[in-house]
């Protein structure tokens, strides 16, 4: 089953991408180890993705709970 690349939301893949981006960065300055790291970058994604989508900031898609 072939990807319809015209479907996909290229600004959405494009400040994930961002997003996953500026965490590895982060974390690859402050830890320790590689699994460290990847632990670190992992946790900075997720709160930049939930501070990103949910955050009534004007900025992006506001996901409203409920």
């Amino acid at each position: 089953m072939p990807i319809d690349w015209a479907a996909v939301n290229w600004l959405n893949v494009g400040i994930l991408s961002a997003m996953a981006f500026v965490a590895s960065l982060i974390a690859s300055v402050v830890a320790w180890n590689r699994f460290g790291g990847a632990i670190l970058a992992a946790v900075l994604f997720a709160v930049i993705y939930v501070f990103w989508t949910y955050y009534p900031h004007g900025l992006g898609p506001v996901v409203k709970p409920g």
